[in-house]
């Protein structure tokens, strides 16, 4: 029964500029805006300051200098990030098995029976909340509810820094019914002007309206929409299934054709994927290339290897070989991406000889170690591309 369900919704505050707050003291209480590049990119992440000037994810960055000129924009750097992740990741686990985790920065955990062992649902959110704070020192929002839907409302409502429950009673309902139809999730900006369209504008507004309308419009979505607008989510937390890909991509400032500085940004890209995955510990057998052209038009080729890596030249030589594929007089390259599929843990290719690990395998290894102790930024590959020319 839903109503004996208790799922805790955790999200970190506005979690990429936070790291970024927290690990350069001068960007404190400021407008901060991760993402790049500047004059072609997206807003990945922006900090509480940064918004209350419109900013939000996904705006182009030119907009967000218009609209926040005293911000201060930084690059993105996925690396750390996945590694506060995964520290994250392992609090979410200490409480209770039943983790679905949304991206690298919030999660549903399913508490329901845990609470002989940890206390009252309160108890535990504070108690994760606090871990979170401690091992990190960073902050983030909870919510509580019988469900999906209303656990991700109270830990929305209650940013930054919040704690907040939402049962499914009548008094509850009137208040939630009176929220923006875009508190639902699931409903983005597109969806959101298309309810305009039709009148509807609040979350009563939906709950109210007929429910063939809303499936006529937007199918089977539209059915979940609606019942969730009514207070009804019978999904459960669905633990994760292994990641399909793990894959960078970058922008540059201005159009490329020069084969060298394509190549150099395959290995800056592989050295990063390549730590991902050892962070992550998996290893994937296909390599596929993603080229999107002066025009936007975008294609992909991919190559699938006889053994399983995570060795950055593994994936680097297999990128540029797919490269070399490309006409690259004829059209000027915008953004170049790879990505590694068919991933498999490493514990389950651990039985393998040990001559089958590569001298790639090591190297890269190697490099994590020496990562890992002077910090991500400190040794690369020479011959990567001019920092002027892309942007991570």
């Amino acid at each position: 029964m839903e109503d004996l369900r208790r799922i805790i919704h955790v999200d970190m505050d506005a979690f990429f500029a936070q790291i970024e707050q927290r690990d350069a003291p001068e960007y404190k209480n400021k407008p901060l805006i991760v993402g790049g590049p500047l004059n072609r990119g997206v807003i990945s992440s922006a900090s509480y300051e940064a918004r209350k000037y419109g900013l939000h994810s996904g705006m182009p960055l030119i907009r967000a200098k218009r609209l926040c000129p005293e911000g201060i924009f930084v690059p993105v750097n996925m690396e750390k990030y996945l590694k506060e992740s995964a520290l994250i990741k392992k609090i979410f686990f200490q409480f209770t098995p039943l983790v679905e985790s949304i991206g690298c920065d919030e999660a549903f955990l399913d508490i329901t029976g845990c609470q002989k062992l940890f206390g009252n649902e309160l108890e535990i959110a504070k108690k994760i909340k606090g871990r979170i704070y401690e091992q990190t020192n960073l902050t983030s929002s909870a919510g509580i509810g019988p469900n999906k839907f209303l656990a991700k409302l109270a830990s929305s409502i209650g940013k930054p820094n919040g704690l907040t429950v939402l049962e499914n009673t009548r008094e509850v309902m009137e208040k939630v019914r009176l929220l923006p139809v875009s508190y639902i999730w699931g409903v983005g900006r597109v969806t959101d002007e298309q309810f305009k369209s039709m009148g509807i504008e609040t979350i009563g507004d939906l709950a109210g309206t007929p429910l063939p309308i809303i499936e006529n419009k937007f199918g089977e979505s539209g059915r979940i929409i609606h019942e969730m607008a009514n207070g009804i989510d019978n999904r459960k937390v669905a633990i994760n299934q292994e990641p399909k890909s793990i894959g960078r991509e970058v922008t540059y400032r201005k159009d490329v054709d020069d084969f060298e500085i394509l190549r150099s940004t395959l290995l800056f890209l592989s050295q990063k994927i390549s730590r991902n995955l050892r962070l992550q510990k998996y290893k994937g057998k296909v390599i596929t290339l993603k080229v999107r052209f002066s025009d936007f038009k975008t294609i992909t080729r991919r190559v699938t290897l006889k053994k399983y890596t995570s060795g950055m030249f593994d994936i680097q030589k297999s990128s540029v070989l797919l490269l070399k594929n490309f006409d690259l007089n004829r059209k000027k390259i915008r953004l170049i991406g790879v990505s590694v599929s068919n991933l498999k843990p490493v514990f389950m290719l651990e039985n393998l000889l040990p001559d089958d690990r590569s001298a790639d395998d090591n190297l890269s290894e190697a490099i994590d170690r020496i990562s890992d102790k002077f910090g991500g930024n400190k040794l690369t590959i020479a011959r990567l591309a001019d920092k002027d020319e892309i942007m991570d």
